[in-house]
């Protein structure tokens, strides 16, 4: 009885894995663009501020979790310097203030974090490098 008894425990596990990869498997993703508005991002002595919009699928527009990076070309993220969320339309904007004038080879970049409502997945996506200029 006792060799039954751990094959049945081992093929309900068995099965209840698989039902979890094919939940897993089984998610529909939608993809996400960070769109940056073309312009100036420098304002005043120090002064940051980026705008722009999120092109995706239009219920996961609003509230997405938004960051705003300090970086470097090839060094990669410096730092966090903003934080915010998208509005309903997809709408947003992210601000800082440098804590020095930025260097060349500095750049920003925007972050539109990954969104996950039931069995739907919002991807997450960086924006290029924006010159700070």
């Amino acid at each position: 009885m006792s060799g039954r008894k751990g094959f049945a425990v081992l093929a309900v596990a068995l099965l209840c894995l698989g039902a979890w990869a094919a939940v897993a498997v089984g998610s529909k993703k939608k993809s996400t663009t960070v769109v940056v508005n073309a312009g100036s991002v420098l304002n005043g002595q120090g002064n940051v501020k980026v705008t722009g919009s999120l092109n995706t699928a239009t219920a996961w527009r609003g509230a997405r979790s938004m960051r705003l990076f300090l970086t470097e070309q090839y060094a990669g993220i410096l730092a966090t310097i903003d934080s915010g969320t998208s509005s309903k339309g997809g709408t947003w904007k992210l601000q800082a203030k440098l804590s020095s004038p930025p260097r060349s080879g500095q750049f920003l970049q925007v972050k539109a974090k990954k969104l996950t409502v039931g069995k739907y997945v919002c991807k997450a996506d960086l924006s290029g490098l924006i010159p700070i200029q």
